[in-house]
């Protein structure tokens, strides 16, 4: 049999999340069953080209202008199946940013059923998309993102009996979706002789970050991460304060690198904890001080092996659901 011709249409191209995810793509579990390749697209203008694709999959977020470009595409492309995977719209995204959510709704019901399937990349955000938008459940999977950093498996766990202060990381784009804000305003509750704040990343937010942490003589900044590894080894426990996620690819790998979690309690998030750490009121001043208060010597290194077996098979999961969608076995 042919390879399935695969085609990604993303309006963005630069390194980050979505790009990251797409990696998954060129993993030898798929390349058998498909060749893949990404355009780049400007949803926003009415015209969509036809593609020599078996499959076509938009990875940008639908919105009332990307609305015709999406209808000419489906129209152009009757061959190909379409599929969208929801990489941005969660229940705390539209609580956050939509002023209006009935006209927000119907958008995205009119976009979605332009799509074969659509693919919600956590449970949170599919529950959120079948009470919001009353996608059928034949047409709407769960397929988490994968991400594959070198080296985090060989990290050992941390010892907080080793090191203090007590190393709490967090890494990610300097935007207030992060919540990154809210974590430096926690650190003003804690000792700086018990915790220290690693904080890497830049971002539009970042000067607003530095001024307000410029007080805090243990908040760190380091900068852009481009050593995941390194940087997750230098921390006890990883801290996710996202005020909106719809899955969060931080929390894998630092369940991959065997550290504990702190992460907020909206959407993707808190289904990656499982026995790996503990849900965080972020907008309290006094949550993470508690969550950090409980959290003793021996429970960091138990909290690191937990986080670490809960992503065993974790790959192979990611490959067998893409390969059954794209095969059409899901069906």
């Amino acid at each position: 049999m042919k390879p399935l011709r695969v085609i990604h249409l993303l309006d963005d191209v630069a390194p980050g999340g979505v790009m990251q995810a797409l990696a998954i793509y060129d993993h030898p579990g798929l390349t058998d069953l498909q060749t893949s390749r990404v355009v780049q697209v400007m949803p926003d203008r009415p015209w969509a080209p036809r593609l020599e694709a078996d499959v076509i999959l938009t990875h940008f977020p639908p919105r009332w202008r990307a609305l015709p470009f999406l209808a000419v595409l489906r129209a152009r492309n009757p061959q190909a199946r379409l599929i969208h995977v929801e990489h941005s719209y969660t229940g705390a995204w539209e609580a956050h940013c939509v002023p209006h959510r009935r006209r927000f709704r119907t958008m995205l019901r009119q976009a979605y059923r332009l799509f074969d399937d659509v693919v919600a990349v956590s449970h949170g955000q599919r529950e959120w998309l079948e009470q919001a938008v009353g996608i059928s459940r034949h047409r709407l999977r769960v397929i988490s993102p994968w991400s594959d950093v070198p080296d985090l498996a060989t990290i050992a766990p941390s010892d907080g009996a080793c090191r203090r202060p007590l190393v709490v990381g967090a890494y990610g784009r300097f935007a207030e979706q992060k919540g990154f804000d809210r974590l430096i305003e926690a650190f003003r509750e804690l000792d700086p002789q018990r915790y220290t704040l690693r904080l890497g990343g830049f971002g539009p937010q970042e000067a607003a970050l530095r001024a307000a942490a410029a007080d805090l003589p243990h908040v760190c900044f380091v900068g852009a991460v481009s050593d995941r590894a390194a940087f997750l080894a230098q921390c006890d426990v990883i801290a996710v304060p996202s005020r909106w996620e719809a899955f969060g690819l931080v929390a894998t790998e630092a369940r991959q690198a065997a550290r504990a979690l702190l992460v907020a309690n909206v959407d993707g998030l808190p289904e990656q904890l499982g026995e790996a750490g503990v849900r965080v009121d972020f907008s309290s001043p006094y949550g993470l001080r508690d969550s950090l208060a409980a959290l003793d010597e021996g429970s960091l290194t138990e909290l690191g092996r937990k986080a670490r077996a809960s992503v065993v098979g974790l790959t192979e999961a990611r490959l067998e659901a893409w390969r059954h969608l794209l095969s059409g076995d899901a069906r």
